[in-house]
């Protein structure tokens, strides 16, 4: 990596962006932020601004013609794998929000790309950089879990709909709470079972609340016209080693809680729940339970996943999230949606 500052464009400027990728940019004295795409003018310069007053741009094309170390990708859904092609395609490494892509045919073209032109390609997945998972990841590579043989997933909200074009419209999405906020637990639950392969997924995905019902939205009202996604989803997920997951995910649902994002895994030694860090588990032929506690403090999240991925990229590490892992969350999301349209048990073959 040359001396200089490491460089690094935008491409989206929207909330996201404002509330946490730009300030975890500017956390890092050897960052520079150069340029900012967005299709809208009016948000291109707004995040310019929190930038620092950099250039912008209406397409990311001419922002790729800027000279870049990476790029960062904060754009809806649909525009991630055109982005991120074209980024890797001009050597220009890249982290992507999540969803790194809505079909595994997408992930796996990005991640051939970025191996072939020796690049890194990171999904950021935050979740793994919270005190949380920090301790959860310790204990479950101490061996304190073992043989993982079923796990829980779910990202269920009680009446918290994104109402924005992005969130709920398909073509822009690609998917509802599934893409959206089951991803995050997926992918964390996947990680802390050291990411088995899945083989098999039977699902149902549907909508119950977000077409006509009057249900309250904690966000405000949304284009029943334009809503084309899922608010509810469910699937059973098996994998080669014997294992099962259960997973959930719902934007609106009639629970207590606000939302529950929520990972319990189950193994031979010991069980373990993310985010609370609560452990059970026998020692010497007595049950015993406790909370684990991080070795160190994330206040946040999302600027650990920055700075990670600037390290792999100037020390020439792995990607901390690499696009061989992402595949198989996608793969799952993906197999749901199918079995959900064909009504039937989707075979995958990762």
């Amino acid at each position: 990596m040359k001396s200089r500052k490491f460089r690094v464009g935008l491409i989206g400027g929207g909330g996201i962006a404002q509330a946490v990728h730009i300030p975890g940019w500017k956390n890092l004295p050897d960052v520079e932020i150069v340029g900012i795409a967005d299709v809208s003018e009016a948000t291109a310069v707004k995040a310019a601004a929190a930038a620092g007053g950099v250039k912008t741009f209406s397409d990311y094309r001419d922002l790729l013609k800027l000279d870049l170390d990476a790029v960062d990708i904060c754009t809806p859904n649909k525009v991630h794998t055109p982005a991120a092609l074209a980024a890797l395609g001009a050597g220009v490494n890249v982290i992507c929000e999540k969803p790194l892509a809505v079909s595994t045919a997408e992930v796996r073209e990005m991640g051939k790309l970025a191996d072939k032109n020796k690049l890194k390609l990171m999904t950021a997945q935050h979740q793994r950089f919270t005190s949380s998972a920090v301790a959860a990841k310790a204990w479950v590579d101490g061996g304190n879990m073992g043989e993982p043989y079923h796990a829980r997933v779910r990202a269920m909200r009680r009446a918290w709909l994104p109402p924005s074009p992005g969130f709920i419209d398909a073509k822009l999405a690609g998917g509802g709470p599934c893409m959206d906020i089951g991803v995050h637990a997926l992918d964390l639950c996947l990680w802390l079972m050291d990411f088995p392969k899945p083989v098999r997924v039977s699902g149902t995905a549907k909508t119950v609340f977000a077409k006509g019902h009057d249900m309250p939205n904690q966000w405000g009202e949304w284009d029943r016209e334009r809503y084309t996604v899922e608010d509810f989803a469910t699937g059973i997920v098996h994998f080669d080693n014997g294992a099962t997951l259960l997973l959930e995910a719902a934007w609106m649902c009639h629970q207590v809680e606000d939302e529950e994002l929520l990972a319990q895994i189950f193994g031979k030694k010991g069980g373990l729940k993310w985010p609370s860090a609560d452990f059970a588990t026998v020692t010497n032929g007595a049950f015993a339970q406790g909370t684990l506690k991080s070795p160190v403090s994330v206040p946040h999240p999302h600027w650990n996943e920055i700075a990670a991925f600037v390290d792999c990229v100037k020390n020439g590490k792995p990607s901390p999230v690499p696009w061989t892992e992402t595949i198989k969350v996608i793969g799952i999301l993906e197999a749901i949606y199918a079995s959900s349209a064909q009504g039937k048990e989707i075979t995958l073959k990762l």
